[in-house]
């Protein structure tokens, strides 16, 4: 199978830290890969070599099925590729349009201004600069963009930072619609719901390792316990009694109980509380599998993709 992108031993130090540490990664066309990590984990250094904008130590890196080297990256493989960087700029002074058609006339085959403003959600605001946008205008005209060339594989450095809840569920509607297209997608995120929605795999990096790998329910199921809540008059020294109970916490009257069994504990509680009211049991929460993987490097476990 020849995949949109396979990097393999990626390794780059600066000075005696190593920011990535032997990373292994593959991305399948129509696939949306987000890589996770707390800050200082290594996602923009990871992005900005497989970008060629530093140059790896060592490790192999392909697209499409042509290995790179150094930090050269060919004009042809360039035209395939889209980029939206967390941190980007335009000219201030240009215009939504201006920019638009700039970036419109780099690419023979890609989108024209005017489609672009369209992806960009900004035709009321076509004439009105750069400079004047909202933070979350600014990520949208940043993201389309970023398609202007129609690309094969596109990297989303935190996409929707700055974004109102609205034009997030806009952008993840786009990006739900890139892999239908079979556009590889590259996805950065602290944004723990937006990875779940959009992932497909998620590779959870920590101190420049790969820790985790699997898709959002292989990672949650990594957590050998499940959530169970309620609302319950037993005292917590009866509800830490009941059988397969880790951990309890309230919240008002709200009780949330960690468990190994869930349908052992939920039996127990109601023979305990007849009365028990608001019952709910679910898995563990991407948020919390998350946590667990990046806060307990001893006990971490490498999930095959």
């Amino acid at each position: 199978m020849m995949f949109a992108l396979a990097v393999n031993g990626l390794y780059k130090a600066y000075a005696a830290n190593a920011v990535l540490a032997g990373v292994d990664l593959t991305l399948a066309a129509g696939e949306v890969l987000c890589v996770l990590g707390p800050n200082g984990a290594g996602k923009t250094t990871l992005i900005s070599a497989l970008l060629g904008l530093v140059n790896a130590d060592s490790g192999e890196i392909w697209f499409f099925g042509e290995q790179q080297q150094g930090a050269t990256r060919s004009l042809a493989l360039r035209l395939q590729l889209g980029v939206m960087m967390q941190i980007g700029s335009l000219s201030a002074n240009l215009s939504v349009y201006e920019q638009c058609d700039l970036f419109s006339s780099y690419y023979a085959q890609g989108y024209s201004a005017a489609e672009l403003v369209q992806l960009a959600g900004l035709a009321e605001h076509a004439k009105q600069r750069f400079g004047r946008l909202s933070g979350g205008e600014k990520q949208r005209l940043l993201f389309a963009l970023a398609l202007a060339g129609k690309p094969r594989l596109i990297f989303l450095d935190e996409p929707t930072l700055g974004m109102d809840v609205e034009a997030r569920q806009a952008l993840w509607q786009q990006v739900k619609q890139l892999r239908q297209q079979g556009v590889a997608v590259v996805l950065t995120t602290h944004y723990l719901e937006e990875a779940e929605q959009l992932a497909d795999r998620i590779a959870v990096l920590h101190q420049g390792r790969i820790v985790a790998k699997g898709s959002p329910d292989e990672l949650k199921a990594l957590m050998q316990y499940k959530v169970v809540r309620c609302r319950s008059c037993l005292t917590d020294a009866e509800l830490t009694a009941l059988p397969a109970v880790l951990h309890l916490s309230r919240e008002q009257q709200l009780i949330t109980l960690q468990t190994r069994h869930a349908e052992q504990t939920v039996r127990a509680l109601l023979h305990a509380d007849q009365q028990a009211t608001d019952l709910e049991v679910r898995p563990v929460a991407l948020e919390q599998a998350f946590l667990h993987l990046t806060q307990n490097p001893n006990t971490q476990q490498e999930q095959a993709a």
